[in-house]
């Protein structure tokens, strides 16, 4: 009997392992990509249903201020001047706040004494650069080729290598301000919350205003503003308070009326911490199925406005 060579053949059982051990190594890191797949995904569907509550715990708080602004009992009436109200809905946490169109400027009603007095007062007192602002606003907005002192047309446009000129009608829409020559961001992010294009009016309703609108007219500093807001809110419902100062002449107009249009800030915080929030406008009109009608709709990336510690949206309240 031959003896048995295991020389030729004893290297079979230990590439047999190795390549067991491969194979249980390359599943093992499959199994954990899948495994952080799994997870990255379980994350990536909590925050889309997250956000999908938090916008729709906004957008009833939209349509709850819209209510609450039509109730018949003007003590139980929700104001529209920027008060801040939280109402308990289900689903997470809602701030909510209404400013009434009449308390801003309107850009397509405002006349150039309004529209200088506005800018100087928004630009710090450059009485210069407000006039020559106002006069291309005027010349935008206007429906012919002439210019104003100081304006800009056609011509001015192109000199400035814009690649456009202005309408000659009135702004569509707010954000069309900043296309403007002379805009900068900087001036139209601080014009952007005391203006509107719904109120129709030359002037403001200092009794609709917020804070910001009521410092932008002239001579009124904070303490004076926060003065007259404090007499507002423990008025009696529906009596306007005389507003203390005398605005002189050439000065923005001091008007009455409102509750026509609203902007109405939602903002919503989820109980996992996810925080969405939607600007509307909406319009009161006397026909139809609905009292009210939506002339827009955004949703915000971030707080509209900086509040102070006691009024902030978190886990406090």
């Amino acid at each position: 009997m031959r003896p048995i060579n295991r020389s030729a053949g004893g290297s079979e059982p230990g590439f047999a392992l190795v390549t067991v051990l491969w194979a249980i190594a390359l599943l093992a890191i499959m199994a954990g990509s899948f495994s952080m797949t799994l997870q990255r995904d379980g994350r990536l569907v909590r925050y889309n249903q997250d956000r999908a509550t938090g916008l729709a715990l906004a957008d009833a708080g939209v349509h709850y201020a819209l209510m609450m602004l039509s109730l018949p009992d003007p003590h139980k009436r929700w104001r529209s001047d920027g008060t801040l109200y939280r109402p308990n809905l289900p689903g997470g946490k809602v701030r909510i706040r209404v400013f009434d169109e009449a308390g801003k400027f309107d850009i397509n009603a405002a006349q150039e004494p309004t529209l200088r007095a506005l800018l100087n007062k928004a630009l710090g007192g450059n009485q210069d650069q407000a006039d020559r602002l106002a006069a291309a606003i005027l010349d935008w907005r206007d429906p012919d080729d002439l210019v104003h002192l100081n304006g800009a047309e056609e011509t001015e446009y192109k000199q400035a290598d814009k690649g456009y000129g202005p309408r000659n009608t009135n702004f569509q829409a707010l954000d069309e301000l900043q296309m403007v020559l002379g805009m900068t961001p900087a001036i139209y992010q601080r014009l952007e919350p005391v203006l509107t294009i719904y109120s129709g009016q030359d002037g403001i309703n200092p009794n609709k205003a917020s804070l910001e609108a009521l410092l932008m007219l002239p001579g009124v500093d904070e303490a004076m503003a926060r003065s007259f807001i404090e007499q507002r809110r423990t008025a009696l419902p529906g009596v306007p308070v005389p507003f203390p100062l005398q605005i002189p002449p050439g000065g923005p107009r001091i008007t009455g009326g409102g509750d026509n249009a609203y902007t109405i800030y939602a903002e919503s915080l989820t109980e996992s911490g996810q925080f969405t929030g939607v600007r509307a406008v909406a319009r009161r009109q006397a026909t139809g199925h609905s009292p009210y009608t939506f002339l827009s709709w955004k949703q915000l990336r971030s707080s509209y406005v900086e509040l102070p510690d006691d009024e902030r949206l978190d886990e406090s309240h």
